[in-house]
């Protein structure tokens, strides 16, 4: 079984409160003025427990739900231009049609108790606007260290350096360029699972020399798993074969660059990870 991923929970405060008044027995016990209600800005108020569903998603922060409301989750910043659309693929995916809780406190917890927010910021899938949530900063810093959805291609431009041009009159003894050289390295993590499920996370990295304009990665399952829904790529299986291909948005794979897709699938008792992949027919390393 694989370890789920760590989940960011806010910290209750009460029992740090309440052991500021350890050593003193002699006062009086709190009345109902003293009670976690004077401490909204640190203990989580949950709504009341409602069965609902997200009805439709209005963009990667904002969803309406099966009771007939409009829901903006708190601490996601409006989507970036270059990355709104696939920001969107990525909310439709997680949580269309699919039972959620929010809170008072504007948060939105998935049916495993998962935060959205900190999985979407942590995918790189929006900024964090919030300067004192934890969890939501320490996710867009994982997400920019590893150039994550709109941390890189094409919301951040790979740096390039380039050769200032000849003088007037001078002869250019530019070495032309090396012929390219295509590689890729796919990282495939399981990320969650329960049971008859799971979801992964897909890293292509292009390891070549020249940017791959269109793509589709190929692999095959070993243990009869079958793909439910996909986001950043569209998918196809037949039997054991699976092909990711590119959508609008993400065409390109810069030379060096990387690109995050995933989906959520199911399996039976076993849900062995596939040993091989190619990208446009040519084959690729695994990496950890």
């Amino acid at each position: 079984m694989r370890r789920r991923p760590a989940r960011w929970l806010l910290v209750a405060a009460i029992p740090l409160v309440a052991a500021c008044g350890a050593g003193h027995a002699e006062e009086a016990p709190p009345t109902s003025t003293t009670s976690p209600a004077h401490f909204p800005s640190l203990i989580e108020q949950p709504s009341k427990k409602t069965s609902v569903t997200v009805q439709s998603v209005v963009d990667v922060r904002t969803v309406r739900l099966s009771d007939g409301t409009e829901f903006k989750i708190n601490g996601l910043a409006a989507p970036d231009d270059c990355w709104a659309e696939a920001a969107t693929t990525f909310a439709r995916t997680m949580l269309l049609d699919k039972p959620v809780e929010p809170t008072a406190s504007g948060s939105l917890r998935l049916a495993d108790s998962t935060d959205y927010a900190v999985v979407a910021v942590e995918l790189g899938m929006t900024r964090n606007e919030s300067a004192d949530d934890r969890a939501l900063k320490e996710a867009e810093a994982t997400a920019a260290a590893k150039r994550l959805g709109r941390w890189g291609p094409p919301c951040v431009k790979p740096s390039t350096s380039t050769a200032p041009p000849p003088a007037p009159g001078t002869t250019s003894t530019t070495t032309p360029k090396p012929k390219p050289v295509p590689g890729c390295a796919v990282n495939y993590h399981v990320t969650d699972v329960w049971p008859g499920g799971f979801r992964t996370d897909v890293t292509i990295y292009n390891t070549g020399n020249t940017e791959v304009n269109g793509w589709t990665l190929q692999w095959k399952f070993a243990s009869g798993q079958r793909i439910n829904e996909m986001w950043n790529a569209t998918p196809k299986q037949s039997g054991a074969d699976v092909q990711a291909t590119a959508v609008s948005y993400n065409q390109v794979i810069p030379a060096g660059e990387s690109l995050l897709m995933g989906f959520t699938g199911s399996s039976g008792n076993t849900n062995a990870d596939p040993r091989s992949f190619s990208l446009n027919g040519l084959a690729c390393t695994l990496r950890a």
